[in-house]
């Protein structure tokens, strides 16, 4: 999740076709209404290193990649899966003071705006080298802002370190320019071609699977809410402005609550502060029940285990039927605490709505093989659907993308592009592991 003042973009990326069985490994389905899954190679790509071990390497590298984020984050371009990124090291040529020339190839997946027309290939320009100690050095060279001019930095960085200078990184700004520097004027920079073309992994027309979401008469919903800035003391924060927003929807839709945790003055959306960090709602509707849980944490990652948070969370998690958390993505820090949270159960489909900043980046296989060990016969989708953004998300968004959910679901009859284009646009929300799903045949395996 970005602040509102952040209005950026994000990012692009590569995979390639390559013979190496460290390939072999399937691409998830993706489907969305506003972006589209790609396809890039980066056929010959250059590292430098003092080690040659392929592990180390390997790491190496796909530090060096994520430079690509930034830049492209600037380029009004789109967004890898970086937990699917693979790296295949090719030949080692020793230098001179202890130093080796690394060639790769890499293959990722890339999240590109629908509207825009897709390159052949584009250049990224990345460090040499992807150690601590050089990418200090990197930072101290592009990434400083002691004039404030913000040179290579976006402008709406802020507190950046060199942990995090691939997020800001703009080497094509007027100020920075990188793609002006030759071979001979720059020991830091190396450019990389990338290529592109269409995936055959995008989908369409799918469903969610919206019987097998009704099949005990009930909808039930756990929502999660993070804070804008759990250091103020506010009740008009904007993740607390979102929830309060939720709430009120809700009610607006459905109808008085049957059941709730508040009294009939606290439906009223005004009055929810942020000490009233749990909201329970309970609907009768034609179609059956309607469940809502609704959660403010101040920084999901700060929860300390033990939490009454955790008690009702994992609780919730086993018979939810739509799980999703709002807030910022720290960088990722947040998004992989999620993934460690929530208990599932055996035969429970669910979809999980990862709503931050340019989640599709972030989000890896440790929600699908939680639900896989409950489901061990099935595949790790079967059971799992999970939406996520290739763009930055918004605060002031939150409720709406959490009702397109919700509202898509009671009706039950949108395809998943239909439903995701009830999103903020801006955010480029997708969906993958819908490939599976059968609606309106019954679900099945």
């Amino acid at each position: 999740m970005c602040r509102l003042t952040s209005l950026s973009n994000f990012l692009l990326f590569a995979i390639f076709t390559f013979t190496r069985p460290v390939f072999a490994k399937a691409i998830p389905k993706f489907a969305s209404a506003h972006s589209v899954l790609l396809e890039g190679t980066i056929s010959r790509g250059v590292i430098y290193s003092r080690s040659t071990g392929d592990y180390q390497l390997e790491d190496e590298v796909k530090e060096q990649l994520m430079y690509t984020i930034g830049q492209l984050n600037g380029l009004n371009g789109g967004t890898p899966d970086t937990s699917k990124t693979q790296v295949s090291i090719q030949e080692k040529e020793a230098l001179e003071n202890g130093r080796y020339r690394i060639t790769y190839a890499a293959k990722l997946q890339i999240a590109w705006p629908l509207e825009q027309s897709v390159p052949t290939s584009y250049t990224a320009y990345l460090p040499k080298e992807g150690g601590y100690y050089f990418l200090q050095r990197f930072f101290d060279k592009y990434g400083s802002d002691e004039d404030g001019q913000k040179e290579c930095l976006a402008w709406e960085a802020h507190n950046v370190s060199s942990g995090i200078f691939w997020y800001y990184y703009r080497p094509l700004k007027p100020s920075c320019d990188l793609s002006k520097l030759s071979a001979t004027e720059n020991d830091l920079v190396v450019k990389t071609k990338i290529s592109l073309r269409e995936s055959k992994a995008n989908t369409a027309n799918k469903y969610p699977e919206y019987n097998k979401v009704w099949e005990d008469q009930r909808l039930v919903a756990t929502l999660i809410f993070g804070k804008a800035d759990h250091e103020a003391d506010s009740d008009w924060d904007a993740g607390l402005n979102a929830y309060r927003d939720t709430v009120k929807k809700l009610v607006q839709k459905y109808g008085k609550p049957k059941q709730s945790n508040l009294s009939p003055a606290d439906w009223n959306w005004l009055n929810l502060t942020k000490e009233q960090k749990r909201v329970h709602l309970v609907f009768d509707s034609e179609k059956g029940e309607v469940d809502v849980m609704l959660f403010l944490v101040d920084d999901i990652k700060l929860i300390p285990y033990g939490d009454e948070f955790f008690k009702f969370y994992n609780a919730r998690t086993k018979t939810s039927d739509f799980v999703s958390y709002s807030g910022h993505s720290g960088l990722g820090a947040n998004i992989r605490r999620l993934a460690g949270l929530g208990e599932f159960s055996r035969d429970q489909y669910q979809i999980f709505l990862v709503n931050g900043c340019d989640t599709f980046a972030y989000v890896d296989d440790a929600l699908s093989d939680a639900h896989q060990s409950m489901n061990p016969d099935f595949k790790k989708t079967k059971f799992l659907d999970i939406i996520t953004n290739a763009m930055p998300s918004y605060f002031h968004s939150n409720s709406r993308s959490n009702m397109a959910v919700i509202n898509a679901l009671f009706d039950g009859v949108k395809t998943y592009p239909q439903m995701l284009a009830d999103f903020d646009q801006a955010q480029r929300a997708n969906v993958t592991g819908e490939e599976d799903n059968q609606y309106p045949l019954p679900f099945l395996p």
